[in-house]
């Protein structure tokens, strides 16, 4: 019984109410996303007005990776670009030589750009490495993608693209789990102790 309290106690700090109004999401269009401009789209749905410190999309899960020059991997290639329709947000971002081949790719949002309410959108060449230069990857092709996105208040959130029947979008994601902090990764190691202390005596018990 000890080894399930602790449990229920891991469960409840995980599902404290401080992370729920912190969030973002994002969306993909469907079809391929070569050439595009408008191809990836994110929004700050935070209700608490924690703006958008930086946002990472990584690729890798999915095998993908961004092809953003005529040199390998990939020769057709679409560079980076930061949509004029994503308004006052303004993003650094790296250049397509140094993203080219990557998977994974950071925007950094200057001051406090990315507010509550607010998108940020853009366009760039992403291709599998199981099949470079093919089509690129469409928008239901982007399942099993991950993104992060850190606040203002020093919070990160992450989530993993799932497919969608949205008119003109063929994947989305919510950018609402929290990264747990290290004491809960010890509450939660303590937690998986006491269970395998507990399973131990009782195998002892009944031999």
């Amino acid at each position: 019984m000890k080894h399930l309290k602790k449990l229920a106690i891991i469960a409840a700090l995980l599902s404290t109410s401080s992370f729920a109004q912190i969030s973002a999401s994002g969306q993909i269009i469907s079809g391929t996303t070569f050439g595009t401009t408008d191809a990836f789209q994110f929004f700050n749905t935070s209700t608490a007005g924690e703006y958008i410190t930086s946002l990472t999309w990584d690729l890798s899960p999915i095998g993908g990776f961004f092809d953003t020059t005529a040199a390998n991997p990939g020769n057709s290639y679409s560079g980076l670009v930061i949509n004029t329709s994503t308004g006052g947000v303004s993003a650094t971002k790296p250049t397509d030589a140094a993203l080219d081949g990557k998977q994974q790719v950071t925007f950094n949002f200057l001051g406090n750009t990315f507010a509550a309410g607010q998108k940020f959108i853009f366009g760039v060449d992403t291709d599998l490495l199981s099949c470079i230069d093919c089509n690129g990857i469409n928008g239901a092709g982007f399942v099993g993608a991950k993104v992060s996105a850190t606040f203002s208040d020093g919070q990160t959130r992450y989530g993993t693209y799932t497919g969608t029947n949205k008119l003109g979008f063929g994947s989305e994601v919510s950018i609402t789990q929290p990264v747990p902090e290290p004491e809960t990764y010890a509450l939660m190691g303590l937690g998986l102790v006491g269970l395998l202390a507990a399973r131990h005596r009782k195998s002892r018990h009944t031999k």
